[in-house]
């Protein structure tokens, strides 16, 4: 499976010879379904290795708390009456900070990678297993208020407990963050500022009015079919309780277009995907961030949307994403994938998921088992 992996990392459908093409096709089959949905889950971890492995929270994180938390080369004492550096760092790497200590701008900026990265990202992510699921603006929110708390202070508060109560994020973040304000019991303006920074930052200026839902994405059928044989199928952008752009797409195989719940849909079957709640992952390049040149293989095109099914219950469907229904033209379809027929249309999906970052995708085909959007 890893030779697999790295043939398909480092090929591309567009440059490939007639024989390295029906090499390709030759190994797919061989695969069972099970070695497949591992490949998939393999392609989709493995980084690009053109964009290295930074996260996308990352940048964001780095730039909040270096806004907030300032610099200093040399040590000093902290407001606790610990010797610190850099950007609050109180241990360097023969030890705890002294005074009399000195370092420079890159081996600050070092010391706080390294430690967002070793060990407040880490905790964040193991206090709050729902942040993975997050936007990297969130993560880098969370992570800026866990640097200046501690990770301690995040692991008994309200706003964890709140989190892992399964409550409204936004609504938790909202009301929490700004109450982490004081000092010694009195309210300091720089700590005000900074958690309306953070806060900001978590909501992404996403109006939320009571009773709105967030932005996300709903498909429902159409009960029309095209000349091969696949229904119609409509995919809107829902923003602010409101339908403010939809594409025509479709979904499965054009002889298996029957809709079924998420329980009673069968791995294999190549039926579109099934109905329920779906999240939707970070968009995947094939040779960059807003490049259409490439290709991710046969009938994939040069990007695609993973997604990951939420419920209700569960599935067999896996290995399911929205990309370009690029070999219509000869395999038109797709194995259960939402397929949208041109990079035109696909250009404007990306435009909507960068718009507010939509990470919700509810599959509504009238069978009574679609949640409704909060």
């Amino acid at each position: 499976m890893s030779d697999f992996l790295q043939a398909a990392r480092y090929t591309d459908k567009d440059t490939r010879l007639p024989h390295q093409d029906a090499a390709w096709r030759w190994a797919w089959g061989l695969l069972t379904e099970e070695q497949r949905k591992e490949f998939f889950e393999m392609y989709r971890a493995a980084p690009d290795p053109k964009e290295g492995l930074t996260p996308a929270w990352m940048s964001k994180a780095l730039e909040i708390i270096k806004k907030w938390e300032g610099c200093r080369l040399e040590a000093y004492i902290c407001p606790a009456g610990i010797p610190t550096i850099g950007y609050g760092s109180t241990r360097m790497k023969n030890g705890p900070v002294r005074m009399g200590d000195k370092i420079t701008q890159q081996e600050a900026d070092k010391m706080l990678s390294d430690e967002i990265s070793d060990l407040f990202a880490p905790g964040v992510f193991q206090l709050l297993p729902m942040a993975k699921k997050w936007r990297p603006e969130q993560v880098a929110a969370i992570i800026s208020f866990a640097y200046n708390v501690g990770l301690g202070a995040l692991e008994e508060s309200a706003l964890r407990k709140r989190l892992l109560n399964k409550e409204d994020p936004y609504k938790v973040v909202i009301e929490e963050l700004p109450r982490w304000n004081k000092a010694d019991g009195k309210t300091l303006e720089g700590l005000v500022n900074r958690r309306k920074d953070e806060v900001s930052l978590f909501v992404n200026h996403v109006a939320r009015k009571e009773g709105v839902p967030a932005p996300h994405l709903l498909l429902t059928r159409t009960h029309q079919r095209d000349a091969r044989g696949l229904e119609k199928l409509k995919l809107e952008y829902v923003k602010n309780g409101k339908s403010v752009g939809s594409l025509s797409v479709v979904s499965g195989a054009p002889g298996a277009q029957q809709f079924r719940t998420g329980a009673r849909s069968r791995a294999g079957s190549l039926e579109p995907l099934p109905e329920g709640r779906w999240g939707i992952e970070d968009i995947a390049w094939a040779k960059g961030r807003d490049d259409y040149s490439g290709s991710w293989g046969p009938g994939l095109g040069p990007v695609s949307t993973p997604l990951r099914y939420l419920g209700p219950g569960s599935t067999e469907r896996s290995a399911i994403e929205i990309h370009i229904d690029s070999n219509a033209r000869y395999a038109p379809g797709t194995a259960g994938c939402i397929g949208i027929s041109n990079e035109k249309d696909y250009r404007k999906f990306v435009e909507w998921l960068k718009d507010t970052d939509p990470r919700d995708l509810f599959v509504n085909y009238g069978l009574g088992t679609c949640p409704k959007p909060k």
